[in-house]
């Protein structure tokens, strides 16, 4: 069974959207509890265009699986499930407007899919509209102490991959680094963790922090300003689209040295750019997969077929697998579409105490059996704390090999460096 999917354009502006919003009913309400003959639709509010497309391929693929998954075993309350994907074109003011359509005019229960930025963007409206919303791709730091009521997120936080990173340059040695970030929440999250503990607490220095603007046809000049700051290293913070452009003029001038990168970059876009770039030249770290869960094997082998590929914790396809395995899951523990329940109903379903269950047939029957139980994704075991965020994120680090980016090993977060970043 295919996945039932359709899709909302946004070329309306934004006082049109408005208007239909005060026509689509009252908000987080969509959806029904068990009325034969409905859908209940889950929202996709994605980087569909824009800086965060080099995602959506793998996004998509894995949303839509676990959509045809729950389907596949009845549903949810006896009812299909559909996804209705809107595009937020990577940018705030899409984000907004997506949302709004998604759940005023579409009538979703849920709104998965979301990218930093759009997540902080719709944050408030999810809480005043009691609307639960996954932002598997969120590693902002805002979210580290403000999530958790109707916003939850799967991947670790920026403020983990900023210590990270300057884990790196700490261990190959490096005295001085120079920053290359963009104006984007996605990427100055986690390069103003790295600034501040590679210079507070590694003892480092930042021989120069530039920045720029996305969409831009050429950084030249600020490849050449960071590039001629006199640092060890360079850090790079930036979207798929501009760190596109940012490192093929890093080629251009013959640059050589070592790289360190936000999350953003680790996708496949980057990794087919030029040989320069592999074997440890630049260097990212992201959430690793748990390839070891029955979850995450049959997950693969579906995505192998969809695809073609691997599944890729860079692009997070298993991330947006398991957020809607974990809403559908949810929705049965609390027998209602109501967000407010649904909401609370999602630590349920997700966090120990209960049955250990890989998919979305097992879990069903055991809600229906009358049993708890505690999901283990595709991604992780994603139990969450009391924020909604990963109570114990894995990472990798990865190096791009053979045109494509790849685990060269799974690491520990020296505990040390985020003790003394968290007391400051």
């Amino acid at each position: 069974m295919r996945a039932r999917t359709t899709t909302t354009t946004l070329a309306m502006g934004i006082a049109a959207t408005m208007t239909l919003a005060a026509c689509g009913g009252e908000a987080g309400t969509g959806g029904s509890d068990g009325a034969p003959g409905e859908t209940i639709k889950f929202g996709f509010l994605n980087g569909i265009t824009g800086d965060y497309s080099a995602y959506y391929d793998g996004s998509i693929a894995g949303a839509e699986l676990a959509i045809e998954e729950i389907n596949e075993a009845g549903g949810v309350l006896d009812q299909e499930v559909e996804l209705v994907t809107a595009d937020n074109l990577s940018t705030v003011e899409g984000a907004v407007q997506g949302f709004s359509r998604l759940v005023d005019v579409d009538g979703v229960v849920a709104v998965g899919g979301v990218e930093s930025d759009g997540g902080m963007a719709v944050f408030d409206a999810a809480h005043e509209q009691q609307v639960p919303v996954f932002c598997p791709l969120c590693g902002t730091s805002e979210l580290d102490t403000r999530g958790g009521e109707y916003m939850f997120r799967l991947t670790g936080s920026d403020t983990d991959g900023g210590i990270l990173s300057a884990q790196f340059a700490r261990d190959a040695g490096y005295d001085s680094v120079a920053l290359l970030v963009q104006n984007t929440e996605g990427a100055s999250g986690p390069a103003e963790v790295f600034s501040e503990v590679f210079t507070d607490v590694v003892g480092g220095t930042v021989t120069g922090e530039v920045r720029f603007n996305p969409g831009a046809a050429s950084y030249q000049s600020e490849v050449d300003q960071a590039t001629g700051s006199g640092g060890d290293a360079i850090y790079v913070g930036a979207g798929s689209e501009a760190g596109s452009v940012l490192l093929r003029e890093w080629e251009r001038r013959g640059a050589e040295g070592q790289l360190f990168t936000s999350p953003d970059l680790v996708v496949p876009e980057i990794a087919s750019l030029s040989p320069s770039l592999e074997d440890g030249v630049i260097i990212g770290a992201i959430t690793a997969y748990d390839t070891t869960s029955p979850a995450y094997e049959s997950y693969a082998e579906r995505f192998r077929e969809r695809t073609g590929e691997e599944p890729s914790a860079g692009v997070g396809d298993a991330l947006q697998y398991d957020q809607y395995i974990a809403l559908a899951l949810a929705i049965a523990q609390a027998g209602s579409t109501d967000g407010a329940a649904v909401a609370e109903a999602l630590p349920e379903v997700l966090n120990p105490e209960g049955t250990v269950v890989y998919s979305y047939a097992e879990g069903r029957a055991e809600l229906e059996a009358g049993n708890e139980i505690d999901y283990h994704g595709a991604s992780s075991s994603v139990d969450v704390n009391e924020y909604g965020n990963l109570q114990s994120p894995v990472f990798s680090e990865q190096h791009i090999v053979d045109g494509e980016w790849q685990e060269i090993r799974t690491i520990e977060l020296d505990p040390e460096l985020r003790a003394a970043y968290l007391d400051e």
